[in-house]
């Protein structure tokens, strides 16, 4: 009885104590805090604007940003793994993701798999399992994961190290087999239903497909491309139809893949001879891209040689492929390792360089530079048609 007693009298003290605290606090704070606001979900909208784009940072995520901001503003984020690549399909509202997991993070079970997200809420809906363990894991790079025959299908790059193309149809969502391509890499569409890739005889390699993504043809162009002396960089760019692979040395090698097969059509150097003097050459990761007025733009490093075409670079020289010349000289803020376009009447040139993403106007002009924190790699860009 008498513990009962003694318990209810320091209940009783304990009460006081906490309501004398209470009356203290709210005469110290009388305006109590604001209902914090808990956060929102917004549907993006069917049709992304143009100032955005899709930054991959070839590890844990693809980020897209509205690039056309000051603030930059993330709107929303992928997830991904190994080596992952996107595709962004403007014939459905989907997204594709290729990727790699392991059961225990970096070993165990290996899953190739194509997550396929919905386009306004960044959900996933869907997903594509890639037998085999095949999917070649070399970061994200053009290449890698393209679509061909109007968006329906997708090719993605394997290499065990044999090299493969696995073929997926992406409206009944299944794969539907393999192409050998032995002592090729990376895909490019060609033709309606096709894909062209780099071959290590320097040729160029075609394959067209059925609708069941069977092989039906394949052909092979004639030696072009010199790997020991000048050799072309896997990256390109497409101005209707005809691809542009600039090579190490400072060539830029024109590739029509229109048809069912690669036509090989002419080169051109792409320093003139009052800059030779200053060792120009291409370098960086997503080295060049085009824009909607048919010019070429490419990263340019001064005194470069052998070994640093993946260092960064100085400026952003401009051509008209028509006329095979520089029409515009654009230096960099600072130097930078991958290039991508905006479309539409503002566009705007993307420039990573280093934890920074630098927008510039096609003029050259610095109009915002974006904090990539933490970022210590190559990135891919994606910006939105």
């Amino acid at each position: 009885m008498t513990q009962k007693i003694v318990f209810r009298v320091a209940a009783a003290a304990l009460n006081l104590s906490f309501f004398a605290v209470s009356f203290a606090v709210a005469e110290e704070f009388p305006s109590p805090l604001p209902t914090e606001t808990l956060l929102t979900i917004n549907k993006l909208p069917a049709k992304y604007p143009t100032g955005w784009a899709f930054l991959n940072y070839s590890t844990n995520r693809i980020e897209l940003r509205n690039v056309a901001s000051d603030s930059g503003a993330v709107k929303g984020n992928l997830q991904s793994r190994d080596s992952a690549t996107l595709l962004v399909s403007d014939t459905r509202p989907e997204i594709y993701v290729a990727d790699t997991v392991w059961s225990r993070g970096t070993r165990g079970v290996r899953t190739d798999f194509i997550s396929i997200y919905d386009r306004e809420t960044l959900n996933p809906v869907g997903e594509i399992v890639l037998p085999g363990a095949k999917r070649g894991l070399m970061t994200a790079m053009e290449g890698m994961f393209a679509f061909t025959d109007d968006q329906k299908m997708a090719l993605v790059f394997d290499l065990t190290p044999q090299a493969l193309v696995t073929v997926v149809d992406l409206v009944n969502r299944k794969v539907l087999g393999d192409i050998e391509i032995p002592g090729c890499a990376l895909v490019y569409p060609t033709g309606k239903r096709g894909f062209s890739t780099l071959c290590s005889s320097g040729t160029m390699l075609s394959v067209q497909l059925d609708a069941n993504g069977a092989a039906v043809s394949r052909s092979e162009t004639k030696v072009f491309n010199p790997l020991d002396s000048d050799p072309l960089f896997t990256a390109s760019t497409e101005l209707a139809g005809i691809h542009y692979f600039p090579s190490f040395h400072g060539r830029i090698q024109a590739i029509d893949l229109r048809g069912d097969a690669a036509k090989i059509l002419s080169d051109w150097p792409l320093v003139p001879a009052a800059d030779i003097s200053g060792n120009w050459r291409p370098s960086g990761w997503q080295i060049l891209a085009s824009d909607e007025h048919k010019l070429l733009y490419i990263l340019m490093q001064r005194n470069g040689h052998e070994g640093t075409h993946k260092e960064p670079a100085n400026e952003v020289w401009v051509y008209d492929p028509t006329s095979k010349t520089r029409v515009h000289r654009l230096p960099l803020v600072r130097p930078g390792t991958s290039l991508a376009l905006t479309h539409g009447p503002e566009a705007l040139m993307l420039v990573q360089a280093g934890e920074r993403l630098d927008v510039y106007d096609l003029k050259g002009a610095l109009l915002r530079s974006l904090d990539l924190p933490g970022f210590n790699t190559r990135m891919q860009m994606e910006p939105l048609r």
